[in-house]
Parts: C-alpha cells; sequence; structure tokens
C-alpha cells in the first residue's frame, strides 16, 4: 500500500508540475489554497475530536469556509 501511495505521488507531482508550467500566478495560487484548506480540514476532523464530537461532520467544512474567507479577504487587500 505505503509503496503504491509513494509511486502514485511521485507520477501525480510530475504530472501536475507539466500542467501548471504554463498557468497564471492566479490559477496556481486558487489550487495551493484549496489544496491547503484540504489540509486544514483533514486536521480539524482527525486532530481535534472535541471540536468534531461537539460540532460533528460540519467542523471540517466550517474550517475549510473559514480559511477561504480569509484568503478571499487577504486578496483584496
Amino acid at each position: 500500500m505505503w509503496t503504491v501511495l509513494m509511486l502514485m505521488t511521485g507520477l501525480l507531482s510530475a504530472l501536475g508540475s507539466i500542467y501548471f508550467a504554463g498557468v497564471s500566478d492566479a490559477v496556481f495560487a486558487f489550487t495551493q489554497g484549496v489544496a491547503a484548506g484540504a489540509m486544514l480540514t483533514m486536521i480539524a476532523q482527525t486532530m481535534l475530536p472535541e471540536a468534531y464530537i461537539k460540532g460533528g461532520e460540519v467542523v471540517g467544512f466550517s474550517t475549510l469556509l473559514g480559511f477561504l474567507t480569509a484568503i478571499f479577504f487577504k486578496t483584496l487587500e
């Protein structure tokens, strides 16, 4: 399982590097922001058990929305 995960990560990273070679900075920043939000969502659901117990399934989604809102207002500056 870990070998397949390692190979897929390497392959998809190479494909992403090829795909993003000619895109604009805005598309690249948006993609990185969504990826960071997904990581933040995963951390919120797995590493914050008390919040997950009290808030339920909506904890990850609300964390992601908060992160994207912060990014949105940061881009308005």
